[in-house]
């Protein structure tokens, strides 16, 4: 099963088409009980409404999902085929696919169960060869697309990692040849044009110390090197300058998560303007990422708050779930943050909070001028668990 566009098919045209398959999918199979045995005349609505529900997966992936499932039960009785049960299965790793855990495991729970009972009412509740084969290949298949919609959700999880981190692995390699080039300007320029400047001045003073015009041509030589030395700095200036992460930049971090099935609730205190040690500034948005990315991949919950503000002597970053609080084994991940954290002296507290999980970091920042609070910028996420 493929969700994300591919190819040239995209959005509502990709939607169209793999409707039209299930469509197809089930009139074939309708087709097929009504020339033998004969179809129910309610039995096709109750067909076609699924593959008809599937264009809206993207806005209401769990209302999708209700639909196709409870229109396969409502059908399951006419004998209609496993070709029926296709646009429920499809509809099933969606759901699952957009992060809604608990609403999708809980329904193939609940029909599973439902499957196993019914056959086995069927058979006289006796437990039968064919009553265990007929359950568990529901039952199996209904799993199946459980697993593919979350492996899916993961896979693309690391790998919209993983092209961040290379983006970021580029922009730190040009940032460093940045540096290099600067450098050498520095070195090969900077103290010529000095010594220059310099010479001049001081032949200038010499010849106003005795009464003399200065010569035109050493004038036009001091003011070259002075504008020299000026745009000079300007350019090393500019190619020093590595925009890095700042924590004004948090609200497209939490951009690049959103459409996962998590809700982040964004409270940032920072903006351009804020005068933040870099160090800080630096390792605060590297938290925040983390932990995002962390809740992406592990939360069993389907909301992430993000706050950033400032202390009385430091800046306060916490990133919490609402995911359940369980027994967890810090990875690399919290390994890092506290890396970073106790570098700078500060404080990193991982586990239980009021919300659920939470991730904690206070960065000492004496001196920290304190501007007026932005409002909350909603926005949309994923989840996270137990290896962080």
């Amino acid at each position: 099963m493929s969700f994300p566009p591919t190819g040239r098919l995209s959005g509502l045209r990709l939607d169209l088409v793999v409707a039209a398959v299930l469509l197809s999918d089930t009139l074939v199979s309708g087709a097929a009980v009504a020339v033998g045995d004969g179809l129910a005349w309610y039995g096709w609505p109750l067909l076609v409404v699924g593959p008809l529900a599937f264009p809206l997966w993207r806005r209401y992936p769990r209302a999708v999902m209700l639909v196709s499932v409870g229109a396969l039960a409502a059908v399951g009785h006419l004998q209609v085929g496993p070709l029926a049960a296709v646009p429920a299965l499809v509809a099933i790793a969606v759901s699952m696919y957009r992060g809604h855990r608990k609403l999708t495991v809980s329904l193939v729970l609940f029909v599973s169960a439902a499957t196993m009972l019914g056959n086995w009412s069927s058979a006289g509740f006796h437990f039968t060869g064919e009553v265990m084969e007929q359950s568990m290949l529901v039952i199996g298949w209904l799993h199946v697309a459980l697993i593919s919609g979350e492996s899916r959700r993961q896979r693309d999880a690391y790998m919209a990692e993983a092209e961040h981190t290379r983006e970021e692995a580029v922009k730190r390699k040009a940032a460093d040849e940045r540096v290099r080039i600067a450098r050498e300007l520095h070195d090969s320029l900077t103290h010529s044009i000095s010594v220059i400047r310099v010479q001049a001045g001081v032949a200038l003073h010499l010849a106003r110390k005795r009464g003399e015009e200065p010569p035109p041509a050493l004038v036009a030589v001091e003011e070259a090197a002075k504008d020299a030395t000026r745009e000079l700095r300007e350019t090393l200036t500019m190619l020093r300058d590595d925009e890095g992460h700042r924590l004004s930049r948090v609200e497209p971090l939490a951009d690049r998560y959103r459409g996962l099935g998590f809700a982040i609730e964004l409270e940032c205190e920072i903006d351009e303007a804020a005068a933040i040690d870099e160090e800080v500034d630096h390792a605060a948005y590297r938290i925040v990422q983390e932990a995002l990315t962390n809740a992406v991949r592990h939360s069993s919950g389907d909301r992430v708050r993000v706050r950033v503000h400032h202390g009385e002597d430091a800046l306060v970053v916490e990133v919490a779930d609402n995911g359940r609080t369980r027994d967890f084994t810090p990875g690399r991940g919290i390994t890092g943050m506290r890396e970073r954290v106790d570098a700078l002296g500060g404080t990193l507290d991982v586990g239980p909070g009021e919300y659920g999980f939470t991730v904690a970091a206070r960065l000492p920042m004496p001196d920290l001028p304190a501007p007026a609070p932005s409002a909350a910028v909603p926005a949309q996420a994923a989840e996270t668990g137990s290896t962080r």
